[in-house]
């Protein structure tokens, strides 16, 4: 008799649960312990990973940078399943890396565990709830290459896999339930097998040659012999036993002679004979041909390169002030920028670096800038030097040298410049970090220009690009596949960069970084700035009329005096931003969250703040009349000195929020604005109807008693 021997003692079950899961049918209770399993697996990741995002959105601890092996692992799986690029070099809390780390291995040990115990007793734990065993075809526990083959390798391997390849494929990505979809159907299909298969076998028992018992009565099982059953395989009995299992294995059949290659080589040798010279003589004829066809191309190419050099040399020679006429030396730099050598490049990049003749100094920028997007690199480390020479005569040095190294700065911007513009959305891998391109306040003057132009995917982290414009520019594009929001788009760097008065009006930044960038008095009127990521920035003073932030993070930004009338900032994050002074007429700020935010001072007349988080929030002197702060949290937030007329409170959460001199009814020979508009559905002496102030403070007896007169909840209303 046949039985296996395992070092694990079987747990047995209470008997409720026995003959409550023993109604089911065996294909059922074998999708249930699947789906027990996928979840403990996910969930000893998504549990710690929860955790881990809550303490980075808290801002739980010091940032820090986030981990490596985090950054890494997230590239990786961000890759395999196209979600959207992360910012890099992005900071988290402390105790996200530790968390996420433990993201990382409690899976590994969830995971390895199941295993173990499948390898040892032919059960995982929600196998052996659900009464499912997995045994061989002796009746003993898998091995760990049968589990391997059968759980990594078939069922996610196989099914799994091909859910990837049709989601790919089919061009349904990116979108992640569609691939959730494809890969339960193809789970679902592969466990659906076992019911048309006479031993009860899906497809992934057939690969790693396993079997599924009912083991709730005996965690061993009984075996019995299958009469007349050709393939040799056993199956399960309720309540029998056998003593042998014998197994009859299928004859290997034989090859037909008819179909044999030999024999009809055999029965046809002139034939035969025939084709095998025809085969060598066209071997030996392409190869001749092809030896041929390669020389004449490597003479050809040789040759090509010979009168490359010949011209470079000849060209070289001409640029000695000893050579030639200023004019000559004009054109051989000119004649330069067209050769395809990387050799004409470097030189003409090393003598915009010497050159002291402004005529001379110009011809090389536009030779550099006919190089095209290959000059990229060496003009950044050109304009880089440059710019750390003539910081450091800033307090010293002759006038005359200043102006020459504010010449050749120039003549890099300008060539930067030609390049971006003639190549609009070929550099979405382009590097310009720490390079100056700001107006230059000097007497050689310059301002970037790039209205209209493509600059998807390049990074200006930490550059200077003061008064620059980009009106109408476009800072993010659908990369390679051509979808948005997939892991290959070309996402703009803006990351600590000096954008002070520059113009975006019209721009599509969206999802744009924009961490800790100046972008003091610029021009946002009607960008798209949907989901930038744009946290510790300045916007002060700047124009944001119309402009379009839903969903940005914008966490501790300022934008004092901004002017953000008619701007939509639906579900962003503004937490701690200061907005004093701001002008928002009209704006929309739904379910945004603006906890500790400081709005003293701020012109907020209609603004639309229903279901957003006002927690702790400043509204000193604040203008809210007319606004929308229906079903808002408003705890602990400040309204000293603030206009709430017609201000709709209806459902808001006021509890600890202070009312001091507030003014609640406007005079009536007061005009409605241009955003203060009562609403037709409710007149203004029911716009705090049902809301509880029991626990608002600073509500003197005037302001109580008019409360009350409209409805509102306090303990002092009679």
């Amino acid at each position: 008799m046949a039985s296996p021997s395992t070092p694990l003692a079987p747990r047995r079950l209470a008997p409720w649960w026995r003959s409550t899961v023993r109604q089911l049918p065996i294909l059922v209770r074998r999708g249930c312990a699947f789906v027990v399993e996928v979840s403990f697996i996910v969930g000893s990741a998504g549990i710690p990973y929860g955790f881990g995002a809550y303490a980075t959105q808290r801002e739980i601890g010091e940032p820090v940078p986030l981990s490596p092996l985090l950054a890494a692992t997230e590239d990786r799986i961000a890759r395999v399943l196209s979600l959207p690029v992360r910012q890099p070099n992005r900071n988290v809390s402390p105790l996200t890396n530790l968390f996420w780390t433990g993201a990382l291995l409690m899976p590994l040990l969830a995971g390895g565990w199941q295993i173990y115990l499948l390898c040892q007793t032919g059960q995982t734990d929600p196998k052996r709830w659900f009464g499912v065993k997995v045994v061989t075809a002796q009746g003993a526990a898998p091995s760990l290459v049968q589990v391997l083959l059968r759980e990594a390798i078939a069922r996610w391997g196989l099914f799994g896999g091909s859910a990837w390849v049709l989601w790919r494929l089919t061009g349904a990505f990116p979108d992640l339930g569609i691939l959730l979809g494809l890969t339960g159907v193809m789970l679902v299909v592969d466990g659906l097998a076992s019911r048309f298969n006479r031993q009860g076998r899906a497809f992934h028992d057939n690969i790693a040659r396993t079997y599924i018992l009912d083991a709730l009565d005996n965690p061993y099982g009984d075996w019995q012999q299958e009469e007349l059953e050709r393939d040799g395989h056993w199956t399960q009995v309720e309540g029998e036993a056998v003593e042998a299992i014998v197994v009859y294995p299928h004859p290997e059949p034989r090859p037909r002679a008819g179909a044999s290659l030999w024999f009809w080589m055999l029965r046809n040798p002139a034939t035969t004979l025939l084709l095998v010279l025809l085969f060598c003589l066209t071997a030996v004829l392409g190869t001749f041909v092809g030896t041929q066809v390669y020389i004449q191309q490597q003479a050809n190419s040789r040759e090509f390169q010979e009168q490359d050099n010949q011209m470079f040399l000849s060209l070289v020679g001409k640029l000695t002030p000893a050579a030639g006429a200023p004019d000559e030396r004009k054109n051989a730099i000119l004649a330069l920028g067209t050769l395809n050598d990387p050799r004409a490049l470097s030189l003409l990049v090393d003598l915009l670096g010497q050159e002291t003749e402004p005529e001379l100094i110009d011809a090389t920028q536009q030779a550099i800038a006919s190089q095209g997007t290959a000059a990229i690199l060496e003009l950044r480390r050109l304009n880089q030097s440059l710019k750390t020479q003539l910081d450091s005569l800033e307090y010293g040095g002759t006038a005359q040298e200043k102006a020459l190294l504010a010449r050749r700065l120039r003549a890099t911007q300008r060539a930067i410049a030609t390049i971006l513009s003639n190549h609009s959305g070929e550099l979405p891998t382009a590097d310009l970090s720490r390079t100056h391109l700001g107006q230059a306040v000097t007497d050689v003057p310059f301002t970037l220009i790039l209205d209209g132009v493509d600059l998807a995917g390049i990074r200006f982290r930490g550059s200077v690009l003061s008064r620059a414009s980009f009106q109408g520019s476009q800072f993010y594009g659908a990369g390679d596949d051509g979808r948005f929001g997939t892991y290959d788009d070309w996402i703009a760097d803006l990351s600590g960069a000096d954008l002070s008065y520059g113009n975006f009006a019209g721009a599509t930044l969206t999802q744009v970084w924009m961490y800790r960038s100046n972008f003091m008095q610029a021009n946002f009127n009607h960008a798209d700035a949907r989901f930038v990521s744009a946290t510790g920035s300045n916007f002060s003073s700047a124009q944001l009329v119309g402009a379009n932030f839903e969903g940005a993070s914008l966490r501790h930004s300022s934008f004092t005096g901004a002017d953000l009338n008619a701007a939509d900032f639906t579900n962003a994050d503004l937490q701690g931003a200061s907005l004093t002074q701001v002008r928002a007429g009209g704006s929309l700020w739904t379910a945004a969250n603006l906890s500790q935010a400081n709005w003293q001072g701020a012109d907020l007349a209609g603004v639309d703040f229903s279901q957003a988080d006002l927690s702790n929030s400043n509204f000193r002197q604040a203008n809210l009349s007319g606004a929308n702060l229906r079903r808002a949290n408003l705890e602990y937030a400040s309204f000293h000195g603030s206009d709430l007329t017609w201000t709709d409170l209806r459902g808001a959460n006021v509890a600890g929020a202070d009312f001091q001199d507030v003014t609640w009814e406007a005079d009536e020979s007061e005009e409605e604005s241009e955003f203060v508009v009562r609403s037709p559905e409710a007149g203004p002496l029911s716009f705090v109807e049902g809301v509880n102030f029991s626990r608002a403070r600073n509500l003197d007896r005037d302001a109580v008693a008019f409360l009350c007169d409209r409805g509102a909840i306090h303990p002092d209303c009679p």
